[in-house]
């Protein structure tokens, strides 16, 4: 059995100890030799920069392939470019395009005077710059600006069409949603990879809200694992990681061979799983 291909999501820290976590969890997920980490990208001028910052420090070690996360929100067109021409010359040949969020939350996006106008136009711009590998968002459930599944597969089209070479889903905790998104994908035409994103749960609250923003759904039996265990840090992370590997256990059966973790730049939980992952890839292999 092969093993999966692996990628983890950092974002950037905001403080000197927040760099510190941050570049140990780096060093523990080398272990398992990610094809990159991917750098997500701030929504303003501070956190746009401290992207930029994060990218150029770890773009130093030559051990680590990056994907830098470029949006088209707050930024002009010449931006934009100018931005992506920066990494190229860091040797950033993977990027990660989104529309990114709006300036006000839970109020319809407006893109910059002079920016591009969605991220099907964003891509069609990077694909001009250069020979990027271009992943794009896809959604199981649908985006909360979309009006249904097929409204979100036929722009995910569009997207494939303009110059994306991959998809990674969002976080979702049943394997049959994955599952069922892409088999709609592949009925609309979408042939690119579809990686499924994986989100262990390092804090249930947390991760409410993060759905309630991106329209993900967490199943009423996954909310009700974690119930009464706010005080109990070592059982949280104990059915966190039963769960999460659970799901990828199933998502392999079915055919998946490659994750994307969204690491929320704590390695345990996600080093645990990738753990047991690589020890049942391996006994199999061996069998």
């Amino acid at each position: 059995m092969k093993r999966p291909d692996i990628s983890f999501e950092l974002f950037p820290p905001t403080t000197a100890n927040g760099f510190d976590n941050l570049g140990r969890a780096v060093e523990r997920l080398k272990g398992f030799d990610p094809k990159y980490y991917s750098v997500t990208y701030g929504a303003g001028g501070s956190g746009q920069q401290k992207s930029n910052e994060l990218i150029s420090k770890l773009s130093e070690d030559s051990d680590l392939t990056l994907a830098a996360h470029i949006t088209l929100a707050g930024a002009s067109r010449q931006e934009i470019r100018d931005t992506v021409k920066s990494w190229q010359e860091r040797g950033i040949k993977r990027l990660v395009a989104l529309r990114g969020d709006g300036a006000v939350p839970g109020e319809a996006f407006v893109p910059h005077p002079d920016g591009f106008q969605d991220s099907v136009e964003l891509i069609a711009a990077l694909r001009e710059l250069g020979d990027f590998e271009i992943a794009v968002a896809a959604y199981p459930d649908p985006h909360p600006d979309s009006r249904s599944l097929a409204d979100d597969l036929e722009f995910l089209k569009r997207k494939q069409d303009a110059g994306a070479t991959t998809a990674i889903t969002q976080f979702f905790f049943e394997a049959d949603s994955y599952f069922s998104f892409v088999d709609a994908a592949r009925k609309a035409g979408i042939t690119i990879p579809i990686i499924p994103g994986i989100l262990p749960i390092n804090n249930i609250a947390q991760i409410k809200r993060f759905a309630d923003r991106c329209g993900a759904t967490i199943p009423d039996w996954v909310s009700k694992a974690f119930e009464g265990l706010e005080d109990s840090a070592e059982t949280s992370a104990a059915v966190a990681v039963s769960l999460c590997l659970d799901l990828c256990r199933e998502l392999i059966e079915g055919g998946v061979d490659a994750f994307h973790f969204y690491t929320l730049n704590r390695s345990p939980l996600t080093e645990a799983v990738c753990r047991l992952l690589a020890l049942q890839t391996e006994q199999k292999e061996a069998a």
